[in-house]
């Protein structure tokens, strides 16, 4: 799985407001009246349009790198472009700054990248929660569909649709043209043609069935709301107001010398952050004594972050230090000081409560969950996951059982094994003649008994090993998925890169459970992303594929419901 780029369009919209507010209330010149407001609101939306055939051209090299330094390296050059026509369009316009022509271009060139970094951090950090209450969305419609009655889990309850009942009727004439086929002397039998007409069913029947079903199953499984994420981050969590402090201070520093001085930078950055860091500590310390709530805590750590220093510019730190004696410019400047830190400590902490606070915010989740008035399961999300369900057992297990039959087939009729070739075929027909409906639904007790019939499904093509002392202690539904994705890359490694030697072991530290494959074979390509490479996206909280000396490495990570 690829890493959050932090260079992308999405996150260049998604800076356009941001550019606005900054440099509309940037220190380093005045705003007399509303002309003004229009005309700096210009100078940023001039700037931010001038970086978009910049960004196109970093676009293109950065996705050929996939290297955060690359793009680190990519965002300061935009930003020192778009300084540069910042100091073009204050020239067209006739407007006044108090920063030299260079400090500008510096200025930018420091602040864009930390505008895309940190959107770039808050929104892979809503995604990958959003993730994790989908995931116990799902357990717990899950948890609903056990307790429903058994007879509507099966066929009758599967919205299957037209396209799988016709895969089932192509399945089953298939595997009674093979029965006859058994039934005439070896000499008669072409095994070549029997294996084409195996892998057609595959390519046209199977896989596009599969497809279908997946991207058509869509679980309603509800968005979790801003507010619940603000909840989360900021009022649930303990805030990391130091790193976020010391990380802004640089910051802080930077924009405020250029056109106050050094003098005015150094005094405001020290209190900015020494204050946030004494009003941590202090509130901090009235919580590990009772005297007030989590919730109290971060809230009284946010306000008078805000309120204390808004104070002490107004009637503690010299007038002469400061470049305004305007009270509402003052208090502009504090929101949007404020602003940051508060910001700042939205990205960090969503960024790491599921790390490092992982237990807590599943707890909060599952308390949303457990409201069923609020987020109830019905019967069609019942349904999406048994359609689901079907959509893994036809890409996976189905898939698997006939791909292994044809390359028996395809290695029997080579060496003219006739008896081996028989045995492929027999084995073709009971896969073939099962209710693939049905058999979705069921599930094999023994982790150990499933991984045994992944292993034994591709006896005489590929030898499979794997460890089972990882899985003692894993949840059901943490193992289902680890199987799952097993299953998918046994068949990957025998199918693209010829495979004849594969292992398996995992490994549990923490919250992460952790399976290795390693197979020998050709070095695997990136072909285009297909429903195996979703299963991963999906299931597994990062994947990746290397070459470990002559043998391929596919490495990926759960993360387990503790």
């Amino acid at each position: 799985m690829k890493r959050t780029p932090w260079l992308s369009w999405r996150l260049y919209f998604l800076t356009v407001p941001v550019d606005v507010i900054f440099l509309l209330l940037s220190s380093d010149h005045t705003i007399r009246d509303l002309n003004d407001v229009k005309s700096w609101v210009l100078v940023s939306l001039m700037a931010h349009a001038s970086i978009a055939p910049v960004i196109a051209i970093a676009l293109y090299f950065t996705s050929q790198l996939n290297s955060w330094k690359a793009e680190l390296c990519a965002l300061v050059v935009i930003g020192a472009f778009r300084g540069v026509t910042i100091n073009f369009a204050i020239g067209v316009l006739d407007l006044e700054q108090r920063v030299p022509f260079f400090y500008k271009v510096f200025n930018s060139a420091i602040s864009l990248p930390v505008w895309f970094i940190g959107l770039a951090i808050f929104v892979e950090s809503r995604r990958q929660f959003q993730r994790e209450f989908e995931a116990l969305f799902m357990r717990s419609v899950r948890k609903e569909q056990t307790s429903t009655d058994q007879n509507s889990v099966l066929v009758g309850g599967i919205e299957a649709g037209e396209q799988i009942a016709h895969l089932q009727s192509v399945a089953t004439s298939l595997a009674s043209e093979i029965k006859r086929a058994l039934d005439l002397p070896a000499a008669q039998i072409n095994f070549a043609q029997q294996a084409g007409k195996i892998q057609d069913l595959i390519n046209k029947e199977l896989r596009p069935a599969s497809a279908q079903l997946w991207n058509s199953s869509t679980l309603s499984a509800p968005k979790l709301s801003f507010s619940a994420l603000l909840r989360v981050s900021l009022l649930e969590q303990r805030l990391r107001v130091v790193l976020v402090a010391l990380c802004a201070s640089p910051y802080i520093f930077i924009g405020l010398n250029g056109s106050q001085g050094w003098k005015f930078a150094a005094v405001e950055t020290l209190f900015a952050t020494g204050s946030n860091i004494a009003i941590y500590f202090v509130c901090e310390a009235l919580f590990k004594k009772g005297l007030i709530n989590r919730k109290v805590t971060n809230i009284a750590i946010m306000g008078f972050s805000f309120l204390l220093q808004l104070l002490a510019i107004l009637f503690i730190i010299p007038s002469n230090l400061f470049w305004t004696e305007s009270v509402l410019t003052i208090f502009l400047y504090q929101c949007l000081l404020s602003s940051n830190h508060i910001v700042g400590l939205l990205g960090f902490n969503l960024y790491k409560s599921l790390s490092q606070q992982r237990s807590a915010v599943l707890e909060y989740f599952e308390l949303i969950l457990q409201n069923k008035d609020v987020l109830p399961v019905s019967s069609a999300d019942l349904s999406v996951v048994r359609n689901i369900d079907l959509a893994r057992y036809l890409h996976g297990e189905f898939q698997a059982g006939l791909v292994a039959t044809s390359l028996l087939l395809e290695r029997a009729s080579s060496a003219g094994d006739t008896e081996l070739a028989r045995h492929a075929l027999r084995s073709a027909v009971d896969i073939l003649s099962q209710d693939h409906v049905q058999l979705s639904q069921a599930k094999i007790s023994s982790p150990v008994a499933r991984l045994e019939k992944i292993a034994s499904g591709w006896r005489g093509i590929a030898t499979v090993t794997f460890t089972v002392d990882w899985i003692e202690g894993l949840d059901a539904s943490e193992v289902n998925d680890a199987i799952v994705l097993i299953d998918e890359a046994v068949a990957n490694a025998v199918r693209h890169a010829k495979a004849t030697a594969i292992s398996i072991s995992g490994s549990v530290g923490g919250v992460d459970l952790t399976v290795e494959i390693l197979s020998d074979g050709a070095m695997m390509t990136h072909n285009a992303a297909g429903l195996g490479t979703k299963l991963f996206n999906e299931l597994a909280s990062n994947w990746e594929y290397s070459r470990r000396g002559e043998l391929n490495l596919l490495k990926f990570t759960i993360r387990r419901n503790l």
